[in-house]
Order: structure tokens, then sequence, then C-alpha cells
């Protein structure tokens, strides 16, 4: 198999001349307005109170806030750890004006909200980690966390109980560059096979013998990966909603005579969604292809995605009807679409759940509401980033025209603003109590294996996994082979078993039997 470093060999020139190529037609591209700027509605800053009233959401569901700011500040990544406290990426020195003057500050943070009264939203934040580059990506493991921060993922710890890392090493290197946010490593979403999957990136990554293992793998997506029950991928790129892959890339990647079948990618990156059209809640001038003719319709709302990013399996048991749904952000349209995914013989397609009324799940009539990752909460609710930052496009790719749009608007300042929202059922839902799955009991991580939950089943996977008890072994085998237990547990089961090291030919035989 070619080494990673082989892999990053192959990519760099082509990415590097296609960044070179795209960042001259950036500084090339200075159009006229599709309409007079005095036209365009303004906009202003929207109290995070306020901000809820801007958006329509589909019937059936409504929205809450979380966080804003000062609690939170441009986040860009979520994660819940077993005790459910919000860890947030915060994006602080991103595109602090609009040519991107001193975005490689570091002052860049991950901090943990928590909800210490139990009405359902934030009320403290520490500061876990601080001075840090344009962080993107954090993944809970080993009592602390990975934190991405090109090209250096590094895992912190707190070894004091204080909810700040006094322990910081480098994991892995060579994790993308410091370039732009939306063309560099990102992701670190553990997979139900145990593995750290990310999109812009060409490894796998996990932990196992006290040391961190790489494995080439396929490059997939722009920003943000997601799985689903099955532990199928799914990621995107901006002008595309939605490919997958229906097979693991690193098993297709095996048949070195697949590459000659033209046209066929063995089920992997296949695109999933193929009509590209968005209905945005406002109009959408503001993009950087905005004066291309087809880019926006007659009342200047944008006509097909160019920021789509995040793509989100929801597996939660809050809002079973969208179990297997894929949710995904588009901020330049200050848009969430939610897609229906059909699997028919193992070729997924999806579809617009709103696409016969020509809406989305969620517009917003505010500009600066930006949208760009989920995580599914242990209360089952969908939790939704909303970097809430007028200049959206990172330096190397704005033009004349989008700084143009930007300052018409104001849309530079002021900075240091963020929200965290919470999408749940409109009727019947409340805040649920706080887990405690840290320092829970073999048995019962393992009896959370099958859980209605999506993240109940992957952080108690996690948490056996970690521990490396051998005690789990029995109690894992017996969930495997029970055929009275729920598929998704057995399942579950099988891979703790795995990432044990305990997955033996006499368990698997009679599980599939």
């Amino acid at each position: 198999m070619p080494s990673v470093s082989a892999h990053r060999a192959a990519v760099r020139p082509l990415l590097a001349a296609t960044l070179l190529a795209l960042a001259r037609l950036a500084g090339a591209e200075d159009m006229p307005d599709p309409l007079p700027l005095s036209k365009i509605p303004p906009a202003p800053v929207v109290p995070p109170a306020q901000g809820v009233a801007t958006m329509t959401v589909a019937p059936g569901f409504r929205v809450e806030l979380v966080a804003s700011e000062p609690l939170v500040d441009t986040p860009v990544a979520l994660a819940f750890d077993g005790d459910g406290r919000l860890w947030v990426a915060e994006m602080c020195g991103f595109m602090p004006d609009v040519n991107g003057t001193n975005e490689d500050k570091p002052i860049g943070r991950i901090v943990i909200l928590e909800d210490s009264d139990g009405d359902g939203k934030m009320d403290k934040a520490t500061t876990f980690m601080d001075g840090l580059v344009l962080p993107r990506a954090i993944s809970l493991t080993q009592g602390g966390a990975l934190i991405a921060e090109p090209p250096t993922v590094w895992f912190a710890k707190d070894t004091d109980g204080d909810g700040k890392a006094d322990v910081k090493t480098a994991a892995f290197a060579g994790y993308g560059g410091r370039g732009n946010m939306e063309h560099t490593a990102n992701g670190l979403m553990r997979g139900l096979d145990n593995w750290l999957y990310s999109a812009n990136h060409v490894a796998r990554y996990r932990f196992q013998d006290g040391t961190w293992l790489a494995q080439p793998s396929a490059n997939r997506g722009q920003w943000g990966v997601s799985q689903d029950d099955l532990g199928r991928l799914y990621h995107n790129n901006n002008s595309d909603w939605l490919s997958g892959d229906a097979v693991p890339a690193d098993w297709y990647g095996r048949n070195p005579a697949l590459s000659a079948i033209k046209g066929h990618t063995g089920g992997a990156g296949e695109q999933i969604i193929h009509n590209q059209a968005v209905w945005t809640g406002r109009m959408n001038p503001g993009v950087n292809r905005g004066y291309r003719k087809g880019q926006l319709r007659d009342d200047f709302r944008l006509a097909t995605c160019t920021a789509a990013c995040a793509p989100f399996v929801y597996r939660g048991a809050a809002m079973p009807d969208c179990v297997g749904d894929v949710f995904i952000c588009e901020p330049s349209g200050n848009t969430v679409r939610r897609a229906r995914i059909t699997d028919q013989d193992g070729r997924l397609t999806g579809t617009n759940a709103y696409d016969a009324q020509k809406k989305e799940f969620i517009t917003s009539t505010d500009e600066r509401f930006r949208p760009v990752n989920f995580a599914e909460g242990p209360d089952g609710a969908l939790y939704l980033a909303d970097l809430y930052h007028g200049v959206l496009q990172d330096k190397v790719f704005i033009t004349p025209y989008l700084k143009r749009q930007s300052l018409a608007r104001g849309l530079d300042k002021p900075l240091d603003l963020g929200r965290i929202y919470r999408i749940v059922p409109d009727k019947g839902w409340k805040p649920q109590p706080r887990p405690a799955l840290e320092k829970a009991a073999i048995p019962a991580l393992v009896a959370h294996l099958s859980d209605d939950g999506g993240w109940w089943r992957d952080t108690a996977q996690r948490l056996v996994v970690e521990r490396g008890d051998k005690a789990a072994i029995p109690l894992l085998q017996a969930l495997a082979v029970n055929a009275a237990a729920k598929p998704l547990g057995r399942m579950h089961a099988l891979w703790t078993l795995e990432g044990l090291g305990a997955a033996d030919a006499p368990t698997l035989a009679k599980a599939l039997a």
C-alpha cells in the first residue's frame, strides 16, 4: 500500500497549481454589480435574542438559541463529551478584514461550554486551550482532545480538573497547511470502524498500542465529513450538495484495476444529490460569482449552491423522522438543507426534502447568518454552529467584486461574534439531564451500544475501546451474537471488539449466522 507521504506528494502539485490558478482568477475578477448597491437590503448585526426571528424553519421543527457572544466567538466545530459538555473550536482570527490582514495571529481557542443550571442554555465557558491559529476540528479521545491546527494535530489534556489543558503534544504532523479554510484538512470524525476520517486530507488515524497510527485514505470532500448508521461516509464540496462512499474507500482502493474502468468510482465518492439548486430566503448578491449569468435568479437570490459544506447524517432519537437524513450548511445563502436519502441496491441518491415547495429546511433574512457545522447532542437535538461573520470568503479567493459587496454593507465588522443553535421538534421536546458516561461502568457502556441515539452508541463505543478493559469482551461477545438484540447494538459490539483487538472468527461467524 502506498505511504501517506506518497499520497501527499501526488496530490500536492495538483493542489498547488489549482490554488495558484484560482488566486490569479480571484485577483482578476472585478465585474459590475448585478444590481445597484443601494437596492440591496442592509445587513446590520441582529441581536442574539432576535436571531431566530430572522429564520423560516420547516413545519414540525423549531430553532433555539443555545449560546452566543460573548460566551462563544466564531465557532467552526462542535463536539459533546461523555458528560454532556460542549467543546467548541473558535476560529477567532478568520478574516479580520476583507484582505485577511493578520489572519495568522494565534488568537484561536478551544472552549468548553456548560449548562450549569439545566435550563437548556449554555452559561459557563472555560478556555481549554488558546494561542491557536485558525483551529478547525476537535475529536474527543483518551481523556482529552485532538485539536487540528494545520499542519499539526495536537493532543491536549486537562490533568488537574480545572478544565484547562496542561498537557499538549503533537499527535501527528502533515495535517494540511495554513491555507484557505475551505481547502485545508478538517474533520477528525471518528468512524464506526474506530478510525478518524477527515475532509481535504489523504490519511486516516487511530490510537493503538500507545501510539497514533496513520494510513493512506481517500481525499474526500472539502469541509466536513459524516457517517450514517452503517459507517458509510458522506462529504461534499462547495458547488456539490452531497457525495458519499457506498462502500469504504479504503476497501475499493485495494483493486488496482478499478481506475481503468471509465466513469466507475467503485461506490466511493459518488455524487448523491444531482440537482444543485438552492432556495434561499433573501437576495444573495454577496457571493463570489454573483455577477455571473445563472448564479443568481431574476430576484437576485442564489440559484445554485456555492458554499455547501458540513454534511451531517442525523442519527438521534429526538427526531425519528429525520434519522438517516443529511443536513447540509450553505452559509453564503444563509441556508440549511435537509436531504432525504434513498438506498436502492446500495446506490445512494438524495433529494431536497422540501424541493416540491421550492424551500429549504432553514432560511434566514440575516446576511450574517453563516451555518458552518453540526453536532448531535446527547439529548438528540441537532446543534448548529453559526460563524456569524459577515465576510465568509477567505482571502485566497475573495474577489474585488466581493470586497466591494462586503464593504458596502459593513460586513467586515464587527468581529468576535458567534452563535450556536439547537434544532428540535416543535412539540414535546424539552432539555434532558446531562449524561454521565466518562466514568460509567463497563456494563453500562456496553448497554448504551444499543441506544436509539447515535451519540450514545458512538460515545459508548469510543470509551470502551479507549479504556481497553478486557472485562468488556465477554459482554460484547454476548451482545454481538444475541439474535434478539437490536441490530445496531450488535454491529457496534462487533466494531468495539475490533477496537479492543478481540474480534475473533467464532464470534463473527456466529453473529453473521
